[in-house]
């Protein structure tokens, strides 16, 4: 009798079937890298400029070009972007990684960017309703200052000149604006009182120079945006005292939109500065407390300052919008995506 011999019986499993089975087999499960928090990063970057002296609400822009802008795009950042960028450099201009190369130009080794934010949603549906929801979130993009970009001839904007002096814009912004509150000089202390809609301000002749008096009265026109006739702010009326977190917001909201309209009078505020030192141990205690305050106070504050200077848009943004084109980071091999990879997250370690 024969005997028949399979080869595969003396093999554990056929060549084919091996490697099916390797195919098949369950990679090895990947620690997810968790998304940063942009909150908290903006907010370090603030508490951080806090400790060492800065205030940066405090004049965030160039004194000649103005508000920080992208200088291929030629748009002016606004909100906390303002600010952010205030740790830049001499010249307000900057440009993404793309946008340099775009240009033939590139990013200096070593060079350090900054942090844009922006507000993008994200869409669901509701598995009981069936209903569409939206949820915001934030992201970011990094920008570089021109002074940190290589091989590009920058052109820089003529500057604007003005027939009148800061102080004459100064005086047209707050005659210009249409509903304002009642300005009066009866004491000698600055507020803003809702329950009146009125501004009070110390006599003129009692302030060191023309640009403090004109920075505190931008600081409490400020607050008046707040007021119910206009938009309608809860933190103006919360009465919750000076240690809440309302008090805390409206009176960074004032600071910031202040800022904003002194930038757009051409104000001087380095005289000023020293005034508000005192501001800073309970912006830092505020700040740590609560990663959001920083960005939502800048938001209003763009909204005031707009309201007051009469170029309020319907549909505004809490944040800067993001360009069209910025996208998603994917990994990619080549080197010229490393190195882009590895420009967005520089700001992350100097911060």
């Amino acid at each position: 009798m024969r005997v028949q011999f399979s080869f595969n019986k003396y093999n554990k499993r056929p060549r084919k079937q091996r490697f099916i089975m390797k195919k098949t087999r369950k990679p090895a499960a990947r620690t997810a890298t968790p998304r940063p928090d942009v909150y908290q990063i903006v907010t370090d970057r603030i508490v951080a400029a806090l400790e060492g002296g800065v205030i940066p609400w405090r004049k965030p822009w160039n004194a000649v070009y103005g508000l920080p802008r992208n200088y291929a795009t030629g748009a002016a950042y606004t909100g906390i972007n303002a600010f952010l960028l205030h740790f830049s450099g001499a010249l307000p201009f900057f440009l993404t990684f793309k946008q340099a190369l775009a240009l033939g130009g590139n990013v200096r080794k070593g060079a350090k960017g900054h942090p844009v934010v922006y507000y993008n949603v994200s869409v669901r549906e509701n598995e009981q309703t069936g209903k569409e929801e939206k949820t915001p979130f934030l992201k970011y993009y990094t920008v570089f200052s021109v002074e940190d970009i290589e091989n590009i001839d920058f052109v820089l904007p003529a500057v604007e000149r003005h027939a009148h002096t800061p102080i004459e814009a100064a005086e047209a912004i707050v005659r210009n604006w249409d509903g304002r509150p009642a300005i009066e000089h009866l004491h000698q202390r600055a507020y803003y009182s809702p329950a009146l809609d009125l501004v009070n301000m110390p006599e003129r002749a009692t302030f060191t120079t023309a640009e403090g008096y004109y920075a505190t009265l931008f600081h409490e026109l400020t607050h008046s945006t707040g007021h119910a006739s206009r938009l309608d702010r809860p933190d103006l009326t919360a009465g919750e005292g000076k240690g809440s977190a309302s008090y805390a917001r409206e009176e960074l909201t004032a600071e910031m939109g202040a800022s904003f309209l002194c930038a757009a009078a051409g104000l001087d505020t380095a005289q000023t500065e020293t005034n508000a030192v005192a501001y800073i141990q309970s912006w830092l205690e505020r700040l740590k407390n609560d990663k959001k305050l920083v960005l939502q106070a800048a938001s209003k504050a763009q909204r005031a300052a707009k309201l007051i200077l009469g170029v309020v848009e319907e549909g505004e943004p809490v944040a800067a919008p993001a360009p069209a084109r910025v996208v998603e980071l994917v990994p990619e091999e080549d080197e010229v995506s490393q190195q882009y990879k590895a420009a967005e997250l520089s700001w992350l370690a100097a911060a």
